[in-house]
Formats: structure tokens, C-alpha cells, sequence
């Protein structure tokens, strides 16, 4: 009784939009300044900075060395990845042995802000505009700025970027503006809504593409009206990550559906990762109203058509279509993600996943093909990348320590894990 009342205490907290946030002097009890928690104070609409500031916070690695190459480990707004008390191992695992850097992303907990919700009801215009990634890009500016005042970087202030799904389209935009800052990125299964528009391709990738069997599964069962369109979507979309694991798992849940067997789709949905009754509820919430955002800039400009928003063949856009229903009702304006990347004479170096059920190779190719330095690695592997975990940091710390024309990085990339 009490544990249900403690709980249900925490979800009205939780429901409820934001008041207030951190004053501009101040520092979360769990996360004191020191040397590697660091505060600054940032514009909240860069635009208009009479609009005031918000305190927001980086995270140094705990072996950081100034004198050394310096990351800068980017996250958008789908990826709820930075808090005050950040778990060291996940990222220590993606770039191992480097010295990298978090930044804090507005409109995630705990720095929300309450100009989105006037008179307590958010305001999708607002929300875009003051939790959207151009304002994200110049967080991240600003934050590199504070490291040169604070002698974080090396003398020329100039850094290296890694950026994976969402997060390489944010390091992508970066670059666009400040490119003249980044001596390298390393983009890892990662899109380009501007490239793909321009190919005619969706931005998100066909499951056709990658298991006709599934697709055509999926479409079956539209055609029969049997089921949660939106909640097997979501499945599908969510063991799809997983790679060639999870590519057998959905096709073990949509022959049983075709069989009308709702047990493998129960079964699945008892983990919470793949419950879309309780995804749809914690998207709903004003934490989530990031994620939104960031997904409705992602997404928006595809989900507009009906052909392409309710078509089995592209299962992400299926669900993503219900979480956005108001911003899609409303018409709200999408941002300019046109990018111009013969600008940046950095290396970029652009790994895509074979089985990435998010992105296809082929804009990892696209998008390695738009930069005058550029190169494009496929390797075996879901979206995370899950196989080869030994290749793939070698892989990226040799491009970060060395760059692309050292003789170690070269010889890795030229000799991959089979993709067969």
C-alpha cells in the first residue's frame, strides 16, 4: 500500500510541468562542482537572449587529460543519456580509453524549462523553438568556449566530435556551423533527413530492405485488421535494433499473429523496453517533451504524407505518427536541416550497421560521399552495432588518436569483419 502510494506520488510529480529550475548560482545536490562536474550559465533562446538563462552543466570523463585529444560524446534530445550522475561505463565502452566530454541537454531531467508551458500546458511552438537542436548547437558551442576559457582544451580550442544515430545528424549540424573547430567526427549509424529527401529516399529505412519476409508479414496483418497496428510497429521497431537477434524475434511474433497466437506479442510486451501502453504513457509526460521535439524534427517532414507516415513498411513512422499527432494536427513549422558539407575540411569518418533497421548503408555512404575528407565503413550489425565490439574500438580510437591516413587506421579499415 505504501510502496503503490509512493509511486503514485512520483507519477503525479512527474505529470506535472515544470515551475521553476536550478538558480543561476546554484548546483544539484547530487552532482557538487568540481573538476569534472562543471557548470555554466546558458541563454535559454539564443535568439533573444533578454529571455534569460538556464544553469546547465558538463561532465568531464573520469580520466580526462586537457593535453590530449578531447571528445566531445554528442546526444540529441531522443537520448536521455546525461543526468547529473551519468553511467561512466556506457560511455567509456563507446569511446575506450579516450578523454570525452557530456553536456547536459535542455529540456531533459532535470532542466526543464517552464517558458514551454504557459499556464501549465505546453506549447508545441514554444517547445520546438526553445528545445530544438539549433538551440542545442549552440549549448554545445558555448560549452567548448568555457573549456578554452577554463584551459580544458588544447591551446587551439579545436575538438573532436562523435555522434551516433540522432546525435550524428546533431554532430552533423555542428559541424555546419563550427566546423572550423572540429579537427575530426566519427559518425556511427546515423541518417541525414536533407541527404535523403535529396536521393528520394525516406528518412528512416524500409524493412523491405532489410527483411521482405517481416514487411510483408506486417502488411498481412494490416490487411486482416487484427491486432495493435501502432503497438507491433513499435515491437518491430525496437527488436530491429537488436540486430540479427531481434530480426528472429519479430519474425517468431508476426508468424504467430498471422496464426492469430497473441501469446509471443504478450509475452514480448512484459518487458518494458517493448510495451508500447507504457512507452506512449512515459512520452506523454513533460520529461519527454525533448524527445518529441527532437523526434518531430527528425521525423515531421515524412510523417506529413499519409502514404509514407501509415505504411507497414516503415514501422518507426507508424507509431512515431501517434506520439506527434498533436505537432502534426497543429502544422507545426519544421526547422531548416539543410546542410552544406563541401564546408568541412575536417575527417569524418561514417560507420553504418549492415542490419541497422533505423538507417540504411546507403545514406552512411551518402553522407561519408558529402564531405570533402570523407569515409564510409560498413561492418556487420544492428543498429548498436552489437557485433565485433573488439574491431570497432580499435576502429575508433585509432581514428580519433591517429586519423584517417595513419597507417593502423588505414590498415583496419581496409580489412573489416565480414558483413556476410
Amino acid at each position: 500500500m505504501v510502496a503503490g502510494l509512493w509511486g503514485y506520488g512520483r507519477w503525479r510529480q512527474a505529470s506535472i510541468p515544470p515551475l521553476d529550475r536550478l538558480a543561476l548560482d546554484a548546483a544539484y545536490p547530487q552532482m557538487p562542482a568540481d573538476a569534472h562536474h562543471r557548470y555554466v550559465n546558458l541563454p535559454v533562446d539564443y535568439a533573444d537572449e533578454s529571455r534569460g538563462r538556464y544553469r546547465a552543466f558538463y561532465v568531464l570523463s573520469p580520466h580526462f587529460d586537457p593535453n590530449g585529444p578531447v571528445v566531445f560524446f554528442l546526444t540529441d534530445g531522443q537520448m536521455e543519456l546525461v543526468g547529473p550522475n551519468p553511467d561512466f561505463s556506457f560511455f567509456d565502452e563507446q569511446l575506450p580509453g579516450l578523454s570525452y566530454v557530456l553536456i547536459g541537454h535542455r529540456g531533459h531531467d532535470p532542466t526543464l524549462f517552464p517558458e514551454v508551458y504557459p499556464g501549465g500546458k505546453l506549447d508545441l511552438r514554444r517547445a520546438m523553438n526553445l528545445y530544438g537542436s539549433w538551440q542545442r548547437v549552440e549549448d554545445i558551442e558555448r560549452v567548448r568556449q568555457d573549456m578554452v576559457a577554463a584551459k580544458l582544451l588544447p591551446p587551439d580550442g579545436r575538438i573532436m566530435i562523435f555522434g551516433a544515430s540522432g546525435a550524428g545528424v546533431l554532430a552533423q549540424q555542428y559541424l555546419q556551423r563550427y566546423g572550423q573547430h572540429v579537427i575530426r567526427t566519427l559518425l556511427v549509424s546515423t541518417g541525414a533527413p536533407d541527404l535523403a529527401r535529396g536521393h528520394g529516399w525516406t528518412y528512416a529505412r524500409h524493412l523491405a530492405e532489410l527483411d521482405p519476409q517481416a514487411a510483408a508479414s506486417l502488411a498481412q496483418i494490416a490487411r486482416r485488421g487484427h491486432g495493435e497496428p501502432p503497438g507491433l510497429a513499435y515491437m518491430t521497431f525496437q527488436l530491429g535494433r537488436e540486430g540479427r537477434s531481434g530480426l528472429a524475434k519479430i519474425d517468431e511474433v508476426l508468424h504467430a499473429e498471422l496464426r492469430h497466437n497473441p501469446l509471443p506479442y504478450a509475452w514480448n510486451a512484459l518487458n518494458p523496453r517493448l510495451n508500447w501502453r507504457l512507452i506512449r504513457t512515459l512520452l506523454g509526460l513533460p520529461a519527454a517533451d525533448a524527445v518529441r521535439v527532437r523526434m518531430y524534427e527528425l521525423l515531421g517532414a515524412d510523417l506529413q504524407n499519409p502514404a509514407i507516415a501509415h505504411s507497414e513498411d516503415l514501422p518507426l513512422y507508424v507509431w512515431s505518427s501517434r506520439i506527434l499527432s498533436d505537432y502534426l494536427d497543429a502544422h507545426v513549422p519544421l526547422p531548416d536541416l539543410r546542410l552544406d558539407r563541401s564546408r568541412y575540411d575536417g575527417e569524418v569518418l561514417v560507420i553504418s550497421g549492415k542490419d541497422d533497421v533505423v538507417f540504411s548503408p546507403a545514406i552512411g555512404q551518402a553522407i561519408a560521399a558529402a564531405y570533402p575528407k570523407g569515409r564510409w565503413l560498413v561492418i556487420p550489425g544492428g543498429h548498436r552495432l552489437e557485433r565485433d565490439p573488439g574491431y570497432q574500438h580499435a576502429v575508433r580510437r585509432a581514428f580519433f588518436l591517429h586519423g584517417l591516413q595513419a597507417r593502423d587506421t588505414a590498415a583496419l579499415l581496409d580489412s573489416p569483419p565480414s558483413a556476410n
